[in-house]
């Protein structure tokens, strides 16, 4: 005999197949779905109507228990009891998740055109963010295109809150190269000046680097050697932006200052040529040129071993130090729910589909 998966109303044969063979419903709800907990996190974030702050909370609620795609599969009312809704807001719900299927399809293109999302939660979110950014300022969803794996290295920014002179831009290029071959790498931002012209070096290069986009990876054309470098799986294209969002045609990018945030707060270390506008944030090392003139905020470049050193005193990991991601003293760590308090909620909401409830019960015996 054929065993089948019920959730909700619905049931799936375990065979692989893809619509519900009763109501021909998609198996996109099926929780083996490696995407369905991302994609709830972006549902809810962008699309579900909800206030950005509502939708965060009950993000980071769930974020230790993975339990919105289990909430999801018990259907709205689950989800409406959970954010305290009335019944209006309910019907929007009810018309918002309508759409899942059409947001699935285009999302999972997106996919398969080289863009993934990566949660605050798991595994490879760089801990920069962590250190240098509160709590409700981190970006729950980071949006990826490249070689993933270059986040695992720690990133130095060029800071260049004032025009440099050719001397100064040579020495950030010939240090920034020098610390790629040390196990560092450059993080660029998409922006005219003095890292267009680094970008444009790097690739010539062949040197890899991590650059951050400004607008949404989705409406993102990256020029040719972009393109050539993310076939060759050389660099990483990182936003913190919705994938759809892309800036107005004729008028400033209003998101500008928002990326150079992030940008900032990616970085483990920045390397300036100028007094900055904007301090680093606390324990983020700032080097400028070991001939130069005193910088406030900084200290003279002193050589590689001395930059990875600073990392190390600093909490940041360096290219030698294998190390978790830890929180910053202090800063409360994320309450799970455990697999009973979301049994006995679903419960509350009627029947609990077999399956579901059999792995909830599994996962609070692990």
């Amino acid at each position: 005999s054929v065993e089948s998966v019920s959730i909700g109303n619905c049931q799936w044969l375990d065979t692989g197949r893809e619509t519900c063979y009763t109501c021909a419903m998609p198996s996109s709800y099926n929780a083996l779905n490696p995407y369905l907990e991302t994609d709830l996190w972006r549902w809810l974030l962008f699309e579900s109507g909800l206030s950005r702050g509502q939708a965060k909370a009950l993000i980071l609620q769930n974020a230790q228990s993975a339990a919105l795609s289990l909430f999801w599969q018990a259907g709205p009312e689950t989800f409406a009891r959970q954010l305290n809704l009335g019944d209006e807001a309910l019907a929007g719900l009810r018309e918002r998740m309508a759409r899942w299927d059409g947001l699935r399809t285009r999302w999972d293109v997106e996919r398969r055109g080289g863009v993934h999302a990566l949660r605050i939660n798991e595994p490879g979110y760089p801990p920069s963010l962590s250190r240098h950014l509160p709590t409700e300022q981190r970006p729950l969803l980071l949006f990826l295109r490249g070689e993933t794996t270059l986040l695992e290295l720690p990133l130095i920014l060029p800071a260049d809150d004032a025009p440099a002179d050719e001397a100064g831009e040579a020495w950030v290029l010939d240090t920034l190269a020098e610390l790629t071959e040390e196990g560092a790498l450059a993080l660029f931002m998409a922006q005219p000046g003095l890292h267009a012209r680094l970008v444009k070096a790097f690739l010539d290069a062949s040197i890899p680097f991590v650059l951050v986009i400004p607008q949404g990876l989705a409406t993102y054309a990256p020029p040719s050697g972009l393109r050539r470098a993310l076939d060759e799986e050389r660099i990483l294209l990182i936003s913190p932006f919705q994938p759809e969002w892309k800036p107005p045609a004729k008028d400033a990018n209003p998101l500008l200052s928002h990326a150079a945030t992030f940008a900032r707060a990616l970085a483990e270390a920045l390397l300036t040529l100028t007094p900055l506008q904007t301090s680093p944030f606390p324990q983020q090392p700032c080097f400028y040129p070991p001939a130069a003139a005193p910088i406030e905020h900084a200290e003279p470049y002193a050589g590689p071993e001395a930059l990875f050193l600073r990392l190390v005193e600093s909490g940041a990991p360096a290219a030698s130090i294998q190390t978790a991601p830890s929180s910053p003293p202090n800063e409360p760590e994320l309450e799970p729910i455990s697999p009973e308090s979301i049994l006995e909620t679903l419960t509350q909401g009627g029947r609990v589909p077999p399956a579901l409830a059999a792995r909830l019960r599994q996962k609070g015996k692990s």
